[in-house]
C-alpha cells in the first residue's frame, strides 16, 4: 500500500505540473514521417502505423510525463534544449516565434513540393518567400526572383547546427 501511495504521489506531481511544454520529441517523430515520403498516402500509413504500434503514444506520454516536466521545473527543454519553457512565453511570444516585426505570416502548400509563406510585417509591407523541391536542391523566391538554391545535405547540415 505504502509504495502505491508513493507510485501514485510521484506520477500525480509529474503530470500535474509539466504537461505543457515543447512536445520535442512528439515533433521530431512527426519530422522523421514527413522525411521518409512525398506521397501523402505514404506518410498516412506511416502515420497510422507508428499509432496503432503505439510508437506515438509513447513518445507523447514521455513528452506529457517525463520531458515536458522536467522543462516546466528547470525552464529548459532538456530534450530540444531550448529556454526559455513553453509555460514561461507569453501568447504574443508564441504567435511571433520571437519574430518582433512581423504582424502576420501564414504558410500554404501547393503540392507535395512547394511551399510558400506570406509575410506581413508591422509597417504594412508585405512580401511572399517560396520554396521549390527539386530532385536533391531546394530553389527560394523572394517575392517571385530567385534567392537561392540549396541542397538537402546543407539544409539538414543548417537545422542541425541551428539545434546545438
Amino acid at each position: 500500500m505504502k509504495i502505491t501511495k508513493i507510485v501514485l504521489l510521484s506520477f500525480s506531481l509529474t503530470v500535474l505540473t509539466g504537461c505543457m511544454g515543447q512536445m520535442g520529441l512528439t515533433k521530431d517523430l512527426n519530422k522523421w514521417n514527413m522525411e521518409v515520403t512525398k506521397d501523402r498516402w505514404g506518410r498516412e500509413g506511416i502515420f497510422l502505423g507508428l499509432h496503432l504500434l503505439g510508437v506515438s503514444p509513447i513518445a507523447a506520454l514521455v513528452d506529457l510525463v517525463g520531458i515536458n516536466a522536467i522543462e516546466f521545473w528547470t525552464g529548459t527543454n532538456p530534450y530540444t534544449g531550448k529556454s526559455p519553457a513553453v509555460v514561461d512565453m507569453t501568447a504574443a511570444e508564441l504567435e511571433n516565434a520571437g519574430v518582433k516585426n512581423v504582424a502576420q505570416a501564414k504558410i500554404r502548400f501547393d503540392g507535395n513540393d512547394t511551399v510558400k509563406m506570406e509575410i506581413i510585417y508591422n509597417d504594412g509591407h508585405e512580401e511572399m518567400i517560396s520554396a521549390i523541391r527539386k530532385e536533391n536542391t531546394f530553389d527560394f523566391y523572394q517575392d517571385g526572383n530567385l534567392i537561392g538554391t540549396v541542397t538537402k545535405e546543407e539544409l539538414v547540415a543548417y537545422s542541425q547546427q541551428r539545434k546545438s
